[in-house]
């Protein structure tokens, strides 16, 4: 490992891909850069990194092409190890360039070459897996890693081989957590007066979940409840306008929010797929939920998150092979008609929370880096 006199640690965050990668690694980024500490977050070139990146002037952002890895004998190998070998070279010249002294992995193959030139490099690696079993990915990039981190207890048993495994939560983006007197329900539109169900299926959707909740409209609309709905760019008009057939329920439908801090805050209940990122968000609010897993996810690894939550009560987890306008109706009904039910669900959603998990992890980052 790298030792470093100063008291300013320069550390190298691989976030890119994914908004559950992505958000965690900035949320640590903004809590290092606050405490004087010099930070580099690696993204991708995909579209969400660079309209997150953009929103965050006081971090220094690199992008690089990265592949997902094919399967073995895929003639795309060939490609993905060029490139994977290119990345690694430009990772150490940034690593050289900046002097860097920590290498964060926030998951998925964009970690690796990162983390693998900034051991070839003598920084210190530490990776996070935020999901109840981790991927491929991270259990390849912990055989690089000094320090392997969890976001739930759960994990911690896949990693039976390594001698550093901290369970520290995930990181919670800063604008998420700010308090402000904005008014929610006035920002969205929404009435004051009746209870809001939040639809949303993180940054790129759920098409099962947004049509079996178009489904049930009408039965929402007799209950005399309101929706919030994030569609998802893909499934935005469609949604748009299986809600302009129900015009008596109130409704405010949008393909993203980017004040997500307020429509958790709306919300008396949620219905969101179970990746770690949202279900940290949900938990950090206590907004008691209806999980519906996406049913490919690598290891089946979002039924596994979801359990956790269901199993203490804080959530009900839902397949979506299960889902219809009935099942679903019925499930929000039982939440929305027993206050009782939905006060303890509250109540568990927010003792799975560690609210200080970006400060955790950053003070470890400095730690650790220290000589």
């Amino acid at each position: 490992m790298k030792q470093k006199n100063s008291k300013s640690v320069h550390v190298f965050i691989a976030c890119g891909g994914t908004g559950g990668h992505l958000f965690p690694g900035i949320a640590v980024g903004e809590v290092l850069a606050a405490r004087g500490h010099d930070v580099t977050l690696l993204i991708s070139e995909k579209k969400i990194d660079s309209l997150a990146a953009s929103g965050h002037k006081e971090l220094r952002f690199e992008k690089m092409p990265f592949l997902a890895m094919p399967k073995p004998w895929s003639p795309k190998m060939i490609g993905f190890l060029k490139g994977l070998w290119q990345g690694t070279k430009a990772c150490r010249k940034i690593i050289q360039d900046h002097n860097v002294d920590v290498v964060l992995g926030m998951g998925g193959f964009t970690s690796f070459a990162p983390l693998y030139a900034g051991r070839k490099e003598g920084c210190t690696t530490i990776i996070h897996e935020s999901n109840a079993i981790p991927g491929k990915a991270n259990r390849l990039n912990a055989r690089y890693s000094d320090i392997v981190l969890c976001g739930l207890d759960a994990c911690k048993q896949h990693f039976p081989k390594h001698d550093d495994v901290r369970v520290v939560g995930t990181p919670i983006r800063s604008s998420m957590r700010k308090p402000n007197d904005d008014d929610a329900r006035a920002f969205f539109k929404l009435d004051k007066d009746k209870r809001t169900l939040l639809v949303m299926g993180g940054s790129q959707g759920a098409r099962g979940v947004n049509r079996a909740v178009g489904q049930a409209l009408d039965q929402f609309e007799k209950m005399g409840i309101q929706v919030l709905h994030i569609a998802g760019p893909t499934d935005y008009e469609e949604v748009r306008d299986v809600y302009a057939k129900v015009p008596l329920l109130k409704q405010h439908v949008a393909a993203f929010c980017h004040r997500m801090d307020l429509a958790y805050r709306v919300a008396d209940l949620a219905i969101a797929r179970s990746g770690a990122s949202s279900m940290s968000e949900l938990a950090y609010f206590g907004v008691p939920s209806l999980l519906v897993p996406y049913p490919y996810a690598a290891e089946d690894h979002q039924t596994r998150n979801a359990e956790i939550f269901d199993k203490v009560g804080a959530a009900r987890l839902m397949r979506e092979s299960d889902l219809n306008a009935d099942t679903l109706a019925d499930a929000v009904r039982a939440v929305f008609n027993d206050p009782r039910k939905a006060g303890e669900m509250k109540k568990a959603a927010q003792k799975l929370s560690v609210k200080n998990s970006a400060e955790k992890i950053a003070e470890l980052i400095v730690k650790e880096a220290a000589p």
